[in-house]
């Protein structure tokens, strides 16, 4: 989020934006400073908490603590709730059944860019000058800085230059 207004409305980032754009979902938020807008979130990790990892539970490596906590979800599945007559698995697959089916491409979650190749085959991003092969220079091109690379690309270019 960029910035609180005034009035209560969100000035939302271009990547959060574009996230839900590509997702197709309407955002919600808290209001910073009311735990009552999250409760049931907060309550259901409590609950997880006291009851998967209480006493502290041990495990190997983390894929084995990932395994055991999937394991009592699963198992959780098959409980009902008060108040309701379908067990918790079924409320999941009526309400997977409403949601839209994801796109078939993930979002790409690198930062983007706009930029030019310089006389020196140079594209800046950030403090980092990157070099280009020179039949570029002078071009647009799009910068994507992922976690692990960054990728220059130019034009309808597959893959980048």
């Amino acid at each position: 989020m960029a910035k609180i207004l005034g009035d209560g409305r969100r000035q939302r980032t271009r990547a959060f934006t574009e996230l839900q754009s590509h997702y197709l979902f309407d955002d919600r938020f808290g209001r910073p400073g009311k735990g009552n807008d999250k409760g049931k979130v907060e309550s259901l990790v409590g609950y997880a908490r006291r009851n998967f990892l209480v006493p502290i539970p041990s495990f190997e490596s983390f894929d084995a603590l990932n395994a055991y906590l999937e394991r009592c979800c699963l198992e959780r599945m098959d409980a009902r709730l008060r108040g309701h007559a379908e067990t918790i698995g079924q409320r999941m697959e009526r309400d997977l059944e409403a949601l839209l089916a994801r796109p078939s491409a993930p979002y790409d979650v690198c930062d983007k860019q706009a930029g030019r190749v310089s006389s020196l085959s140079l594209v800046r991003y950030r403090t980092n000058d990157y070099s280009v092969p020179v039949a570029y220079g002078h071009r647009d091109v799009i910068v994507r800085g992922c976690v692990d690379r960054v990728v220059i690309s130019c034009g309808t270019c597959s893959g980048g230059v």
